[in-house]
């Protein structure tokens, strides 16, 4: 391995991409610097006897230009692959593909990236503005940064016997949601109140955003308007998800107050009324 090779693999170490990006740009710088060297290396002659009468003559040096012009061309591609890599790899790593709603009477949104970071964190109401500024959750892997959230003196008075946490997962990545599903279960469980964890589509995400609310509360609050027309969006902006809960389980049919899964370990059946809910 030559010093070049040595340069490049050192700055692709310091990149944060998927391995199979690495490999595939590596090789690809492997196999043009050693073409561009085969076609610098000087080709072999066959030996011509010199006539005995002419003069000896020393042998001239090939010039070596053509092999630096090429290898510095090798050494410019590398640097170009790697600015690209590295450029999709903060590309990536900025780029949200699962959304994690967190509704009690704050409302925040977390931005989880394809490698399970959070690389954002939005507050929809006064409280979850308090709370984001009390808690720094961005850098940190999801469950990480939901337990140091729910475990926080910020979070403790939302987290009391009478409480309701819900969480909502938008995204477009199956796999991932599932363990995001799982790791916020797993945070429900351990908390002394009640709560939840829904899927939740991408347009009904994007409502509650345009309503200025968590996708967790907007949901609760449809529900409810939909049990009790006179009640407004807006009203339901100042209620807490227990008050929103509470609501709803007096107005709704007997034996359906509980759809929601309002102890713990509720959000895999809580997938299911939410598809049933969207298609309303």
């Amino acid at each position: 391995m030559n010093d070049l090779d040595t340069r490049v693999r050192q700055a692709f170490d310091s990149v944060t991409v998927p391995d199979d990006v690495k490999r595939s740009a590596l090789t690809y710088i492997a196999c043009v610097a050693e073409a561009t060297e085969q076609q610098a290396a000087p080709a072999a002659t066959p030996a011509v006897p010199a006539p005995s009468s002419a003069p000896e003559r020393t042998p001239r040096k090939r010039p070596r230009t053509r092999f630096v012009s090429l290898r510095r061309a090798v050494a410019a591609v590398a640097a170009c692959l790697v600015l690209a890599v590295v450029g999709f790899g903060g590309f990536a790593y900025a780029q949200p593909t699962t959304y994690v709603g967190i509704d009690v009477n704050p409302s925040i949104e977390l931005g989880v990236n394809r490698f399970g970071i959070v690389v954002q964190a939005e507050a929809f109401n006064d409280d979850g503005r308090a709370l984001l500024d009390a808690v720094s959750l961005t850098g940190r892997g999801y469950a990480d940064a939901l337990k140091l959230l729910t475990e926080s003196d910020a979070f403790s008075p939302y987290a009391q016997a009478d409480s309701y946490v819900e969480i909502s997962v938008t995204s477009g990545d199956d796999r991932q949601a599932e363990n995001i599903r799982q790791q916020s279960d797993a945070c429900l469980s351990s908390l002394p109140c009640r709560g939840s964890c829904h899927a939740v589509d991408e347009d009904t995400r994007e409502a509650a955003s345009s309503a200025g609310m968590g996708a967790g509360r907007y949901r609760a609050a449809l529900e409810l308007m939909e049990l009790d027309p006179s009640v407004t969006l807006e009203e339901c902006q100042g209620l807490s998800m227990h008050e929103l809960r509470d609501r709803i389980a007096e107005l709704s049919p007997e034996g359906s107050s509980d759809e929601h899964g309002h102890g713990h370990g509720g959000g895999h059946g809580g997938k299911g009324n939410q598809n049933g809910m969207n298609n309303r």
